[in-house]
């Protein structure tokens, strides 16, 4: 090697030298930090005071509550384990039957929350003025409706 490429070379390996291990430094510095147990429901909240209405099934109970005779709180009580892993509580109008949303997949109506274990869930619901609630449990990946149950 001549003497201007030895040169070049100790300044390319002097540099290299000082910046591999800044960027290993700062590679684990700025790593994020694993995420463990998290769930993919939200946080449960509190149950309203006041039981308005309830359904029982073999598998499971539901509970329209709220602070007074108005709903405001869907309460699932899961008794069993549910078969269907992908199962969602949708709220439709009463009268409406079940089709699939024009956009694929779906229902028509309002998503409620996603049921997954064995276990207490509490939905906020919006205020109706009809006063009738209608709820359809459905699975998603098979498109398939598992059980529905209304309020009336």
């Amino acid at each position: 090697m001549i003497k201007p490429l030895r040169k070049r070379h100790l300044q390319i390996w002097s540099v290299l030298a000082v910046l591999i291990p800044v960027g290993i430094v700062s590679a684990i510095i700025v790593r994020p930090k694993p995420v463990t147990n998290t769930l993919l429901q939200p946080a449960t909240t509190e149950a309203l005071p006041v039981i308005i209405k309830t359904v029982e099934k073999e598998n499971y109970t539901v509970n329209l509550r709220g602070s007074d005779q108005t709903p405001a709180q869907l309460e699932w009580i899961n008794k069993t384990v549910l078969t269907f892993p992908t199962a969602t509580i949708y709220k439709v109008p009463i009268m409406q039957s079940l089709k699939a949303s024009p956009k694929g997949g779906g229902l028509e109506g309002a998503l409620i929350g996603r049921i997954e274990a064995r276990g207490t869930y509490h939905f906020a619901l919006k205020p109706d003025s009809t006063n009738t609630y209608y709820f359809i449990l459905y699975d998603f990946i098979h498109q398939q409706q598992i059980d529905s149950f209304d309020f009336k």
